[in-house]
């Protein structure tokens, strides 16, 4: 019988732990780079999504590729790709024009479709804004308009005639106003990202003076945060605002004070409900009288005229 040095055997011992151990972590290896394999495939088999807004005057229903998918005001995810977007009329609008077109819904981007349908397509105004990533990675602004040859003015500065591109904006918030002989003005607010080409694609509206006409001037809020649009709504034509007295002058107690607001104003309904109609809009400081309270919703006279109801979410009430 042969006798091993019980050194040999120590370093025996310590040699085969240390190969256990080995194969151990690498097992464990193995293990963890199939799971993440696994985790890519799934992922990239998982259709991408991007957002969908769209808003109107009046509310509509709404078709995605023939298919119908809700009404307005609608925000929800749909699969990135190209649609064909109608917007129809509910039966009790009355006379009121459909619109149809092309849109883009990019992943993890937001595409917003702000419409003020008329009698007529043509004294339709319809503004489209979506993104795409810029090939030279840095911020631009892509402007198309129907009818072609608009003039496109961007802080007060002429910049060319549409179809156009701008590639020479800084970096942040700017004025977008585009306008037509014949047309109405449409004015919206922009914010330019690096990396991104920011795309408006508007419909004007036909003037019935037949001449510009700003009356119905459009005001829209577009960012870019972490690669998405987040536009504020397009004011909407025949819309109501408040009168200046109300901002100069403390009305009769109990009256509330319009609180600030995501979108820069507040709507008044018809009715005390989110589902009521849009009746006009006032503005952040303001105060109106309170003639009736329900729910949570408060009735003041927006106009001196007309009256109308406000959600108290964005409101103070002083007895």
């Amino acid at each position: 019988m042969i006798s091993l040095p019980i050194t040999y055997l120590l370093w025996y011992d310590r040699t085969h732990v240390m190969k256990r151990k080995v194969i151990f972590f690498g097992v464990l290896v193995l293990i963890l780079l199939a799971i993440v394999g696994t985790v890519k495939l799934i992922t990239s088999r998982t259709p991408k999504e991007g957002e969908l807004r769209v808003e109107s005057t009046p509310e509509v229903s709404i078709f995605l590729d023939n298919k119908h998918i809700g009404r307005t005001p609608y925000r929800e995810k749909v699969a990135a790709g190209e649609y064909t977007l109608r917007l129809v009329p509910e039966s009790t609008t009355g006379d009121i024009a459909p619109w149809q077109a092309k849109i883009s819904v990019g992943p993890n981007l937001l595409t917003y479709v702000n419409a003020v349908l008329s009698e007529s397509e043509l004294s339709s105004a319809v503004d489209v804004l979506w993104l795409e990533k810029s090939v030279a990675n840095k911020p631009e602004l892509s402007v198309i308009t129907n009818p072609d040859g608009a003039s496109v003015v961007v802080d007060d500065v002429t910049k060319g005639i549409t179809p156009l591109t701008v590639q020479d904006l800084t970096i942040g918030d700017h004025t977008l106003t585009v306008t037509s002989p014949g047309f109405l003005t449409r004015t919206m607010k922009i914010k330019m990202t690096e990396g991104y080409k920011l795309i408006a694609s508007l419909k004007l509206a036909l003037s019935a003076t037949g001449v510009s006409d700003t009356g119905t001037t459009a005001s829209a809020s577009a960012a870019l945060t972490t690669g998405s649009v987040t536009p504020a709504p397009t004011a909407k034509a025949g819309t109501k605002t408040a009168t200046s007295s109300a901002a100069t002058q403390t009305p009769p107690t109990p009256y509330v004070t319009i609180l600030d607001t995501p979108t820069g104003f507040l709507r008044v309904r018809m009715e005390p409900s989110t589902a009521a109609t849009e009746a006009g809009r006032v503005n952040p400081g303001e105060k109106y009288h309170v003639y009736d309270e329900q729910s949570g919703w408060y009735q003041i006279s927006y106009d001196s005229t007309n009256k109308g109801w406000i959600s108290g979410t964005y409101a103070t009430k002083t007895p």
